[in-house]
């Protein structure tokens, strides 16, 4: 196995040990989410639990993979235009249901490890220097 690879493994694992609920969110998200979408459910409940994402990360990672088949089914329809436009918008909405939760997954990884900055304090709330 190359080193790369194998330096890429250790910081994996060292990451799954250092945010195990998080991982397991993911996992379930990401993997479980296109092959049974109810299990994606359960991976919603625990990266609500997590104290990594704050408020706009889930609503990305959790509200995105919910929204995008919808507007799939919209879009389908409305490109459909020949008899079959039913079908046709039912399987824009199937393919969107089984990508959205992986890339609301991969959003929730990248963001558990690229956290925003904090916002600097205003003037008006700093502490006072005494003259």
């Amino acid at each position: 196995m190359p080193s790369d690879v194998r330096r890429q493994l250790g910081r994996l694992v060292g990451w799954v040990h250092k945010r195990p609920l998080e991982a397991a969110a993911i996992v379930l998200m990401g993997i479980g989410g296109p092959i049974f979408p109810p299990i994606f459910l359960l991976g919603a409940t625990l990266a609500l639990a997590s104290d990594v994402w704050d408020g706009r990360d889930k609503w990305v990672g959790l509200a995105l993979p919910v929204v995008l088949p919808i507007i799939a089914l919209a879009v389908g329809i409305a490109a459909g235009g020949r008899a079959h436009w039913a079908h046709d918008a039912w399987i824009y909405a199937d393919v969107v249901s089984r990508v959205a939760p992986v890339l609301g997954a991969l959003y929730l990884a990248w963001r558990s490890e690229h956290q925003r900055p904090e916002p600097p304090t205003p003037p008006f709330s700093r502490p006072r220097r005494a003259s």
